[in-house]
């Protein structure tokens, strides 16, 4: 008789690398992507205005631009300033 012992080992994603930025740096940067669609800012010159905060390629950029098609797309439609910054601040604090 054979018995097998299989060591449980905990699966889970580890939250994304923020570089820099942290989770209150992310909240902030949704609250301003939010201000600049209430604005009446377009989503290209968002990502123009992106750009010229963070011209080089990098981890932060990259996290800006995925806040930025939160709140220019359909979760933005329910949000204000406030709520973007405080829902992807708590989002970043919980991993995702």
């Amino acid at each position: 008789m054979y018995v097998v012992l299989c060591a449980a080992t905990q699966v889970h994603a580890e939250p994304y690398p923020l570089g820099s930025m942290s989770c209150d740096d992310i909240g902030a940067f949704a609250s301003q992507a939010m201000q600049w669609r209430e604005d009446g800012v377009k989503y290209k010159e968002a990502k123009t205005r992106l750009d010229a905060l963070r011209p080089e390629e990098s981890v932060e950029k990259k996290n800006m631009r995925v806040v930025m098609q939160l709140v220019f797309g359909n979760y933005g439609d329910s949000w204000t300033v406030e709520s973007a910054g405080s829902t992807m601040k708590t989002d970043c604090e919980s991993g995702r």
